[in-house]
């Protein structure tokens, strides 16, 4: 794909990986979107390595200039599920399955509470997978993976982990290094542009475990027609868009903001203005604050923000349409015991 073509008349030819840049990379003039399909094929090759570090830095960088597309978006998550695991889900499951994933850049300056919202919504009767890497630019903060580590997980659970953590817990983790080939040389390069880029945004689309629903975090607002369009256009039946903490998958507790697809609109959620989630983003810290929030043990701005965001996934879920149901649901799980005995079951 790197051969490039001799020119014509005093122009410069394009082949191969290049003609990818160019379409993207040319300006406000000269560039265009891609089709689902070049941008499937341009995704392929940055995950198997096919072109070089540079070719695919010019590529993300262009991508992320022009903005992306929900066709786009589209195409480039297909690549990443064409390169994923197929995991399987437990046997005989009627649990509806839910993907919930926020940036895989973690979180750096609150508490990561979406392992604690995750185990909510499994105590509330929906499955939840959420999905991370390592560490990852541009912001390096903490993930799921490692608050489940600090919680006595496996700190980059292996796709046997995932399934079986699914299969006792009702929800699961999933490390996209292990499930997703080319990930890891992938996410090298991402560090090194240092950018988001439209990878960032793909790889919270994938549908783990032939999930057809979804909840995606995003920070900026003109993300979320995107990110739907993107899911509509891969076949989901239901998925929710949300303005997260840092861009998780955890609501802001005084002003929550989701939005529901195929013309749903947005989600009336109770605003509580003022309210604000501070603390430690430590995972240790973190663990410890997960584990009081699903054994009841604390109220406040935190318990709050898990109850909110755990109920949107309840709502994706499709198992109820009012808001004010899904927060009871969420609510008694973790005042009878139920979030608390999915957290055990993770982790035992």
């Amino acid at each position: 794909m790197s051969d490039i073509s001799a020119p014509t008349r005093g122009r410069a030819g394009y082949a191969g990986f290049r003609t990818v840049i160019k379409a993207v990379a040319t300006g406000p003039r000269g560039s265009r979107d891609l089709t689902f399909d070049e941008a499937r094929e341009a995704g392929l090759a940055l995950l198997s390595g096919e072109v070089s570090p540079a070719q695919a830095g010019a590529f993300l960088i262009g991508l992320r200039v022009k903005g992306e597309a929900a066709e786009e978006l589209a195409g480039i998550t297909q690549a990443l599920r064409d390169r994923a695991s197929a995991l399987r889900p437990p046997s005989g499951a009627d649990r509806p399955l839910v993907c919930s994933s926020g940036a895989f850049d973690g979180i750096a300056d609150a508490p990561p509470l979406s392992l604690a919202a995750a185990l909510c919504a499994a105590g509330a009767g929906v499955s939840v997978i959420t999905a991370c890497g390592g560490r990852l630019g541009p912001k390096h903060g903490i993930t799921v993976a490692d608050v489940l580590a600090a919680l006595g997980g496996p700190a980059r659970p292996t796709t046997e982990d995932s399934e079986a953590m699914l299969t006792r817990a009702g929800m699961t983790v999933v490390h996209v290094g292990e499930a997703i080939a080319g990930w890891d040389d992938l996410a090298a390069i991402r560090d090194e542009v240092g950018l988001r880029g439209p990878i960032h945004s793909a790889e919270k689309l994938v549908d783990w475990f032939g999930a057809r629903r979804f909840v995606v975090g995003h920070t900026h607002g003109s993300y979320a027609g995107r990110l739907l369009g993107a899911l509509e256009r891969l076949g989901a039946d239901r998925a929710i868009a949300l303005r997260g903490i840092e861009g998780s998958d955890v609501l802001r507790p005084g002003r929550p903001v989701a939005v529901l697809s195929h013309a749903g609109g947005p989600v009336d959620l109770p605003e509580r203005l003022g309210l604000v989630l501070r603390g430690d983003c430590d995972p240790r810290v973190t663990a410890d604050l997960t584990r009081a929030i699903v054994t009841g043990e604390i109220d406040g701005p935190a318990r709050v923000a898990v109850v909110l965001s755990a109920a949107v996934k309840v709502i994706a879920a499709g198992t109820t349409n009012d808001p004010a149901d899904a927060l009871r649901r969420c609510e008694a799980a973790l005042d009878d015991g139920r979030a608390a005995a999915a957290l055990d079951a993770l982790v035992g």
